[in-house]
């Protein structure tokens, strides 16, 4: 692909080697300077705290990349050599090198892994203005159709790459609020309420993000009668839990137990049932304003991160679950780019889109179009007949090992039955239903597992 244009890649590149201005929203003191500012410049370097070779060899492999200089066998020492002697011009001379593929033309992918490495926790600097080269990365990929996005987490922090950008949609409250989406996990209304989504969440994570609740408390004025010019003066967190009162017919959130209670705010409003907060947090991020969004955003997912709490607040103001006790990762969704098959690799990518989206519905659909996945999987090799390719298939993957192709063999042949038996992919009557959306996740991991190995042998 090469949708990246030639103004946005030197835009990037002129980031990478110059750095840029930051533009601040309001005057910020700089006790550098002695005077208020309302811009800084910013630059970092592109390895961050490692060294040059040791960043590029994390995205080449410099041993088996040639040299350009006679005296060295690879491209490892030829490198070594010249940037020991400073003979490279500038920093960033390996843009234009032909063997680093980061020219204009020579597609987007290895742009997007260098700037992705760049973001790793391994490589960046968390001391440094790194997060600001991320939303400027993003603010120059996202014209040209791509996101840089936190796909995992190694020791609490977040690791990047690269996806098509699709612009957030503004979610339809209170349809999309957290307990809708995932009513089929969320009791309550009579006896103990249950939640079998977000009880992992202590309480200790929920005072933490209760203090952002109410530090958000951005002012704004109500109109509670639209054919009455009378107006009232509110926050955004009032709106919020007025909004969610309403929509339940009863108050489950009353904030002006705040006023009377011994107890500290943020305690009091962390005692309530955490799928209600979930809900909160979404409807007060939809009444803040833009800027009040961002910083906010950005509180809560910090908060839930530190907390090592596997949910995040994201672009469109919703609370998602993180896969992270999945089998799918980074790596995993990288495999796409090795599918040559343009029919199998548009099936595996909505497959795992699907699977990313906070809702059962979605999840229903991330495990039907992994089974057609599946199915397709098994026609690879468009020269054989479906067998002979499925068995080509569990030939390379088993490496001629004859336990591994019984075992190989059994799997697929399990999941088809799987796929036939319960309501996947056909939905006739007698099919067995699907109701709790742990099992539709056990059933995509499953599935997913055996395809991702497979992934890896196809010629």
């Amino acid at each position: 692909m090469n949708n990246i244009s030639e103004i946005t890649r030197q835009d990037i590149l002129d980031i990478i080697k110059d750095g840029f201005i930051v533009h601040l929203d309001e005057p910020a003191y700089d006790s550098n300077v002695g005077d208020y500012i309302m811009e800084y410049p910013v630059k970092i370097p592109f390895y961050g705290r490692i060294d040059e070779i040791s960043f590029l060899s994390r995205i080449y492999d410099l041993e088996k990349m040639p040299s350009k200089d006679s005296r060295y066998r690879n491209a490892l020492g030829d490198i070594s050599c010249h940037l020991r002697f400073g003979d490279y011009d500038g920093d960033c001379w390996f843009f234009s090198d032909d063997r680093f593929n980061l020219r204009h033309g020579d597609g987007d992918e290895p742009l997007l892994k260098f700037l992705c490495e760049m973001l790793h926790p391994a490589v960046r600097n968390e001391k440094s203005d790194w997060k600001r080269y991320l939303d400027k990365f993003n603010e120059l990929l996202r014209t040209d159709g791509y996101e840089l996005y936190p796909a995992q987490h190694i020791s609490g922090r977040d690791v990047y790459r690269a996806r098509n950008y699709i612009e957030p949609t503004q979610p339809c409250f209170p349809d999309s609020l957290f307990t809708e989406r995932y009513k089929e996990l969320v009791v309550y209304g009579q006896g103990q309420p249950i939640d079998n989504i977000s009880g992992s969440v202590d309480l200790n994570a929920k005072k933490h993000i209760c203090k952002i609740m109410l530090e958000f408390r951005e002012p704004m004025r109500y109109q509670p009668n639209r054919y009455d010019s009378w107006t009232e003066n509110t926050d955004a967190l009032e709106q919020a839990v007025r909004r969610l009162n309403e929509h339940l017919e009863i108050p489950v959130v009353d904030l002006r137990v705040l006023n009377i209670s011994p107890c500290s705010d943020y305690e009091i409003l962390a005692a309530h049932f955490t799928p209600f907060l979930f809900d909160i947090i979404e409807l007060q991020y939809d009444e803040l304003s833009s800027r009040e969004k961002t910083a906010f955003q950005a509180e809560i997912n910090t908060s839930l991160q530190r907390d090592n709490v596997s949910f995040k607040l994201n672009d469109s103001g919703l609370i998602e679950q993180l896969a992270v006790h999945e089998v799918l990762t980074s790596d995993i969704i990288a495999l796409s780019t090795q599918i040559q098959e343009p029919g199998l690799r548009e099936l595996f990518d909505l497959a795992i889109e699907k699977h990313m989206q906070p809702n059962l519905q979605s999840h229903k659909d991330a495990v039907e179009k992994l089974w057609d996945v599946l199915e397709r999987l098994k026609t690879y090799y468009a020269d054989l007949d479906k067998r002979q390719s499925a068995d080509k298939i569990i030939e390379d993957m088993a490496c001629g090992q004859d336990a591994y192709k019984t075992l190989f063999s059994t799997e697929f042949k399990e999941l088809t039955t799987i796929g036939n038996d319960f309501r996947i992919r056909h939905h006739e009557t007698n099919k067995i239903d699907i109701v709790d959306i742990r099992h539709y996740d056990y059933f995509f991991n499953r599935c997913l597992a055996l395809i991702a190995l497979a992934l890896q042998y196809l010629q």
